[in-house]
């Protein structure tokens, strides 16, 4: 098995700390992990992606081209990124940005996630990374909600632990038939 993830949107949205607790948790699954990110020289407020490559072999092209599960929590992100998406690919997308832009390609499956409204809920919006987190739990089987969460329990502040553990779960049971 070897998947590219790409989890994109913008600057200030936790894209790259969203990668970040992913590649623990597939880390602690035991394959092999690369980790990557980029933001542009905004900064907050700029495009800001996280590349993750996967796999149960050791992982020596570093060639990150097409993704097999991309995320997107902006619409910019959504537009940028899309064309990168291989065929048949896993695309969850804020229910906001999908509202605004559609389904334009037909050959990725691309499923509506309300990640910035279920981070409302929880009081922040900056855990919507964590509700995209939850969702790709549910509907692919490369990594576990439980690793996630542990995850989060190794690498967050405490004080933000609960909400980020909230936002997990609430993601997870948003999309509720996987493939």
């Amino acid at each position: 098995m070897k998947l590219n993830i790409m989890i994109s949107g913008t600057g200030g949205q936790g894209i790259v700390a969203a990668g970040s607790f992913l590649s623990h948790a597939l880390f602690a699954a035991g394959y092999e992990v690369m980790f990557s990110r980029s933001y542009g020289a905004e900064a907050r407020g700029g495009s800001c992606k996280a590349v993750i490559m996967v796999s149960d072999d050791p992982i020596n092209d570093l060639q990150f081209e097409e993704s097999d599960v991309l995320m997107c929590l902006s619409y910019p992100a959504y537009v940028k990124y899309l064309p990168m998406a291989r065929k048949s690919s896993l695309v969850l997308v804020d229910s906001q940005v999908y509202e605004r832009a559609g389904s334009p390609r037909g050959d990725v499956k691309v499923v509506s996630v309300p990640a910035r409204e279920l981070a409302l809920s929880l009081g922040d919006q900056i855990v919507a990374n964590m509700v995209l987190l939850g969702a790709l739990a549910r509907l692919s089987d490369v990594v576990s909600l439980q690793l996630l969460s542990e995850a989060v329990d190794s690498h967050m502040r405490e004080s933000m632990r609960e909400i980020n553990q909230r936002a997990l779960r609430l993601g997870y049971e948003a999309v509720l038939d996987p493939p």
